[in-house]
């Protein structure tokens, strides 16, 4: 069992995380409506951008913005957006998608960018930082993807990593289904996550404050499993695990580090 000094600590930062959200939220929602500074008008004219170098590697940086990134039978990238502060740039084989502005409230979900991506591209390196807002992305298939997240929902649908992924998760929920990653490292913010896909490689699960579902594609064979436990119980195949347990002796390696909150280990097979 973890000593009282680990479930303290749990505690402790479960507390903080929820009282820090709440009070950074209740600020910024009546600040939004008493200054107007914190709630400018960033929406402007819906503005294309054609791509016209191939590209393999992305670079997203943006604040609150909602971003949807999909696949198109085109040749070329193409970005829409109708953000007044974004600017769009190719270097070489690189894409650089910005905010130029550091902060705002997107409050009333104005500001919207969508990004058009080759249904038979294969990224080198694809690395995503968003802020607060919804993001969706679809079919993305690179090398390298590496993805943080803000506050928000977040839902992720068939991507594919084939060499390495990191993904560190924000406040609100995330949900990846069927998709595949070699070598994920999974750090999870607060809130509800689901997970549905294949793993391969040595990955890692950090669970952080919330629920957590996470269906695994394959058998428990498959899989070297390895559970440490936060606050909350995990069960596996629907059997409660106890802390420091490893199941299996398969080629892929999980390590699932529990947080606050309870978890369900599936198996496909």
């Amino acid at each position: 069992m973890r000593s009282w000094h680990d479930t303290i600590k749990y505690i402790a930062i479960a507390l903080a995380v929820i009282i820090i959200i709440s009070i950074i939220s209740g600020i910024m929602y009546v600040l939004s409506f008493m200054i107007p500074i914190f709630t400018p008008d960033v929406k402007g004219e819906n503005m294309t951008y054609e791509i016209e170098n191939i590209i393999s590697v992305l670079d997203i940086d943006i604040n609150s913005i909602d971003l949807e990134v999909k696949s198109t039978t085109d040749s070329n990238f193409r970005v829409e957006s109708n953000y007044k502060y974004l600017t769009v740039t190719e270097n070489d084989n690189k894409l650089l998608i910005k905010d130029k502005k550091s902060f705002f409230h997107n409050i009333y979900n104005e500001a919207e960018l969508t990004l058009y991506i080759p249904e038979d591209q294969i990224l080198e390196k694809a690395e995503i930082n968003t802020g607060a807002g919804a993001t969706n992305l679809e079919n993305i298939r690179t090398n390298i993807f590496d993805i943080k997240f803000g506050a928000g929902k977040a839902t992720l649908q068939n991507i594919s990593a084939s060499d390495k992924a990191s993904i560190e998760g924000g406040a609100g929920k995330l949900n990846i289904t069927d998709s595949l990653f070699n070598n994920l490292d999974l750090d999870m913010g607060v809130g509800q996550f689901e997970f549905s896909g294949k793993l391969s490689g040595k990955n890692t699960f950090k669970m952080g404050v919330g629920s957590s579902q996470i269906n695994l594609t394959g058998s428990a064979g498959d899989y070297k499993l390895i559970i440490k436990k936060g606050l909350g119980e995990i069960l596996v195949d629907q059997d409660n695990v106890n802390n420091n347990t490893q199941l299996g002796q398969g080629d892929i390696e999980l390590l699932f580090e529990g947080g606050v909150g309870s978890a369900k280990i599936n198996f496909s097979e």
